[in-house]
């Protein structure tokens, strides 16, 4: 009696063992995989985000004629006939002087 119950016990921590072996690799490649595909639809959200700004932005610039030149001047630096730009251009202080030594 006491064999096999003995037998039987070997028997499950075996099958146990082989369960263990054959299925946990998997099993931490699948969180592994699940966690990658959280970050992939996060990232891909994001993205979409910013393609829809971006096509907001070129309805706007085929549409806003005043968008259109809003953006022509900010970042082309386009002006009208006519027109005259002021810069206005600060002046890095110079090694050696000290603002102090102005004459007044």
């Amino acid at each position: 009696m006491k064999n096999k119950e003995l037998l039987l016990f070997l028997l499950v921590i075996g099958v146990t063992a082989v369960f263990i072996y054959v299925y946990l690799p998997g099993y931490s490649k699948y969180h592994e995989l699940k966690a990658k595909e959280d970050r992939l639809l996060y990232e891909i959200e994001a993205l979409a985000e910013q393609n829809a700004g971006i096509n907001r932005e070129i309805t706007l610039l085929k549409t806003d004629v005043e968008y259109l030149e809003k953006v022509m001047r900010n970042e082309m630096g386009l002006v009208k006939p006519g027109e005259v730009v002021y810069k206005i251009v600060e002046e890095e202080p110079q090694e050696g002087k000290n603002s102090s030594d102005k004459i007044i």
